[in-house]
């Protein structure tokens, strides 16, 4: 039977050796767990290890994981991970506390009135990140660097949005290995980042999240590792 708990010391112990490596503080990086294959049975044994941000990929599941989650334990905060659909959005905003894959110009007036509409503003903006497609994959979805001060640009009139960050997916790793390719998206992230002004960067995964956090990342989107023995 798979500890959850243990599986979680393990990639925290992993985080914190790639940070000594790097010179970054553990501290700075948010552990979202990605829930999106699992039940709400394993809830409970999460927010018993210390996890506190859940990421879901879909709009359905996510309000069956946050409906179950926030009733007994308000404390939590869930975070929309996936491709959105306009139409999706007050449902998104009415279950998940943070946008990661903010990309699409006509997405933005939308989500702001939807925003609006639950409450947010200049005092208490919704948090979201733009995903920026560092791998030039045609099959990810995010902006071209060369489109995102223009998206910025609009995106930063919106009062009702705080721009967190940016978000990148880069290609899959073999053997759970980071190639070079995957470390070289994350960089290019940080340095489109830096360039721009933006604190945050929402980037890796199961596979390459060693090197994410040492280029940079402050919020790694982890699933398949927390779900699986971490012994040895």
């Amino acid at each position: 039977m798979v500890s959850i708990a243990r599986s979680i010391a393990a990639v925290r112990a992993e985080i914190a050796a790639a940070c000594q490596r790097s010179g970054r503080d553990p501290a700075g990086i948010r552990l979202i767990a990605v829930t999106k294959s699992q039940d709400q049975s394993v809830l409970p044994a999460l927010a018993a290890a210390g996890i506190t941000d859940f990421g879901e990929n879909r709009v359905d599941h996510l309000a069956l994981m946050a409906g179950a989650a926030l009733a007994s334990a308000p404390g939590l905060r869930f975070h929309h991970i996936g491709r959105v659909q306009g139409r999706q959005f007050p449902d998104i905003l009415r279950w998940a506390g943070c946008l990661h894959g903010l990309c699409e110009v006509e997405h933005l007036p939308r989500l702001a009135r939807a925003a609006a509409a639950a409450g947010y503003g200049p005092n208490r903006p919704f948090p979201v990140f733009i995903q920026v497609n560092t791998s030039g994959e045609i099959s990810k979805a995010g902006l071209g660097p060369a489109a995102l001060e223009s998206f910025l640009d609009l995106a930063r009139r919106i009062t009702t949005l705080h721009i967190e960050g940016l978000m990148t997916m880069a290609p899959e790793a073999e053997g759970g290995v980071a190639s070079d390719t995957i470390r070289s998206c994350f960089v290019r992230c940080r340095e489109l980042a830096k360039t721009h002004g933006l604190p945050r960067l929402s980037m890796g995964m199961s596979g390459d999240f060693i090197a994410a956090v040492e280029e940079g990342a402050t919020d790694l989107r982890i699933g398949t590792r927390l779900f699986v023995d971490g012994a040895g």
